[in-house]
Formats: structure tokens, sequence, C-alpha cells
């Protein structure tokens, strides 16, 4: 559901405040965003002061007992707040260092950015005390400790059971999908979950998910090109690991993106908290970006296709049939589509900007386009459209210079697709490319 955000000056004084793809995905889902209204999964908890409180101690039902801390300052309190849970990597660090810029803290951290979109942010720390401090070595267990505590913010706070999000690194990333979501998804209506750095195959039976929930919940995975296990000592692979739970979710029918950037390993520090706000800002916005269909003469290549289409090309609403054209064998530049979508709305006078020039490639159930971001630009976006039906996936990118974004796992071998590349809401580039067999 949508919140309703703080205020640019509110937000910023509240700041101040102490994986190989195992399987190709049948299908897309379609996202859907409600209109901005109170959610029929509100709560109505009372009693929790909404202040910032650090080291709370809870216990739960099977006996464990660990520390949470809440940042609930400044919420709105005239309708039910989201929620976001995150989960620490092993060792804790982010949890044990709270206003450090690496996760939590900081104006760009996780609290701020959930915070200034009116979420209640709760990071919890592992109960495990034995060795290492890991959130998977007892899982199931730990998961049945989470269930608890949500259980009890719930009945403290008012909160909206439809918009609350999911946020693990590492090892949190393997609570979240190995362990909470396969025993627990009956206890959340909605949100979303991003995992960071991982984020396999359920290790205990799951339990049946309820179709509005895997219409309503959108998985996403960030994990590092280079975290293959290459670059650490105990030689996981957190691509892999991403790549093999990403196929497991969208396969159950999930909507599902993996953001995979070249050259990045496990650390991601000070990444969190923006790749959060653009997720939140996708999935819970008042203005959902419409699916868009864009019409082309021919088939590009099955191999690569570069596109730059000229600056006289229309922006008209006018869909299209998909083509039939078989591609062919040989490398082709594709015409520039006849028209595109998303034009800017009628009130908006700015110039549309420099369409730019990029090359994709498709693969068997992704494709990768490659393009250099100009200085300046905040948010470019590479996103896919089925032919049939307003279902999209797609990868952004908030780096400028040459970058690749990479679509990895959630196409269908040899299906024709519609794409867009968008940079800071307008369209940019444009096309159609196919699968390979």
């Amino acid at each position: 559901m949508p919140r309703a955000g703080l205020t640019t000056s509110a937000a910023v004084a509240l700041t101040a405040l102490p994986v190989a793809v195992l399987a190709a995905v049948v299908g897309l889902v379609a996202i859907v965003v409600s209109p901005s209204t109170a959610s029929a999964g509100s709560t109505h908890g009372t009693g929790m002061t909404y202040s910032d409180r650090t080291f709370q101690s809870f216990t739960a039902s099977n006996g464990l007992s660990s520390k949470y801390h809440v940042y609930a300052a400044g919420i709105p309190q005239d309708h039910a707040a989201g929620l976001v849970l995150q989960f620490h990597g092993d060792g804790a660090y982010e949890f044990a260092n709270p206003t450090s810029s690496y996760s939590l803290g900081g104006p760009s951290g996780i609290v701020a950015h959930a915070r200034a979109r009116g979420y209640i942010t709760v990071p919890i720390r592992t109960p495990d005390s034995a060795g290492a401090i890991t959130w998977w070595e007892n899982g199931s267990a730990n998961a049945d400790f989470v269930a608890d505590l949500l259980d009890t913010l719930e009945a403290g706070y008012n909160i909206d059971t439809e918009d609350i999000w999911l946020v693990g690194y590492s090892g949190g990333a393997q609570l979240i999908t190995q362990f909470f979501l396969p025993k627990y998804s009956s206890k959340i209506d909605g949100g979303g979950s991003v995992v960071f750095g991982g984020g396999g195959v359920p290790r205990v039976p799951a339990q049946p998910f309820a179709s509005d929930l895997i219409a309503d919940l959108p998985m996403h995975w960030y994990t590092g090109r280079a975290d293959n296990g290459t670059n650490v000592s105990d030689g996981y692979n957190a691509l892999l690991d991403a790549q093999k739970g990403l196929a497991w979710y969208s396969a159950r029918g999930f909507t599902t993106d993996l953001e995979s950037p070249a050259g990045l390993g496990h650390d991601l520090s000070g990444t969190f908290g923006t790749v959060l706000a653009g997720h939140l800002d996708d999935h819970v916005s008042n203005d959902p970006i419409p699916a868009t269909t864009v019409a082309a003469t021919t088939q590009p290549t099955a191999t690569a296709v570069s596109t730059t289409i000229p600056a006289t090309a229309t922006t008209t609403a006018t869909p299209t049939t998909a083509p039939t054209t078989t591609p062919t064998a040989a490398t082709t530049t594709a015409p520039a589509p006849a028209t595109t979508t998303a034009a800017p709305p009628a009130t908006d006078t700015a110039a549309p900007p420099a369409l730019w020039s990029h090359t994709l490639t498709p693969t068997r159930v992704g494709a990768d386009v490659v393009v250099t971001v100009p200085a300046g630009t905040s948010r470019t976006t590479f996103r896919v459209n089925a032919i049939q039906g307003p279902f999209y996936v797609y990868n952004y990118t908030t780096r400028t210079g040459l970058r690749t974004l990479s679509i990895i796992s959630s196409l269908t071998p040899n299906t024709t697709y519609n794409y867009t590349l968008e940079a800071d809401g307008r369209i940019v580039g444009s096309g159609t490319f196919r699968t390979l067999p």
C-alpha cells in the first residue's frame, strides 16, 4: 500500500536522531500498485511508543532471546504504517553499529530512507549465541523467533500488513528466503523483499503461498556479479544462491528480479539504503509506471542488437502486434521503432532527453543492455515487457558511466519481448528482441 511520506524538512530533521540459473521462469507476474487508502490489513495495534529505541530485549515463545532496534520517531499515526524488518549479515556488524553509514545509519541509510517514506524500521539481531553470529545455522528456530517478534510489533503499533518489507544481507538474506518466508508467509499480506548478497532456496518445507500474497509481494535480489565465491575466504557463492532462490520463487508465481552489477563483490557498504529506496518507490508510489508496448518492423538478431533511436522518433501511445519474423544468425542493426509509449504528461513542458545508443544481447532466459549513462542521471532502468499483457521485469542502476544492466533469469526461451531504456522516468531507448531457443 502507498505510504504517506514525510516532508523533506521533516525527513532531514529526523535523520539527525539518535547464483547459475536452475530453471527458466514460467511467465511474468503483473506488479499491482494499490490506491492510497487505508489498508484492510491494518492491525490497529497500540501501546508502543513512536520513538527511536535501540537494543530492546525480546524473548520468543520457543525460549530464544535477543535484541532489536526500532525507529518509529516521526512516523505518521493517522493511518497504518508500513514496516521494514532488517536482518544483518554474519557477525551482525550493522546491528552492533546502527549509526554507521555502512547499512542502517546516515542520510543514505536504510533507516533514513524508510522513515522518509513513512515506514517504521526494525533491525533484528539473531538469537544465535554460539560461535559465529548467524541467522542460518539455526534457521528454523530463528524464524520462529522473528514470527513472534512480528506479532508483538503488530500488537504494539498500527501496522499495515499489506506493506511489510523484509530486507536482509548475506546470512540475513538466507533467513528470509530459506526459512522465514517458507514457514511464515501467512503473517504477511503484501509488501516486498530486498535481499542482498545471497538469498537461496528454502531449507524447510514451504507452506502454501496465498495467491494475494504472490501478487502483492515483489521479490528483489541484489548480488554483485563478482560475488561468486572467488573473492571471499569461505568460498560462499552468493550469486549462485541468489539465482537459485530467484528461480524457485519465480516458478511459484512471485514477481522477481536480480540486479547483479559487474565487478561488485560481497562488500556492499553504503548501497543498502539507496537500493531499498528505489524498490519502495517503484512498488508503493502513488504513480505506478504503466506497461509499455513498442512497435518494430523486423526481428533483431538472436545474438546481439545495437539500437540507436533517432531524435525525431515520435512518442505516441499506439500499441502494435508482436513481430513474427524469425531472427537471423547474423548481427544486424534494428530499425528505429515506429512509435514508443510513456510520453511525458501534457503538463510537462521540459524538452525530451536525447535518446541513447546502447547494445542489447539476449540470452536464453534474459538479456543484457550495455549503455553509457551520462553524468547527472539519477536512475537508469532497463525494463522488459511481455508482448501480451501488462507484465514486466526490470533492472536499474543509480550509477553513471559504462554500465551493463541485466535481466538474469526472468524470461522464457525463444520468446519475443519489448523493452524500454528509461532515465529518470523518461524513455531514452526502446526496441524488441527475442530470447534464444
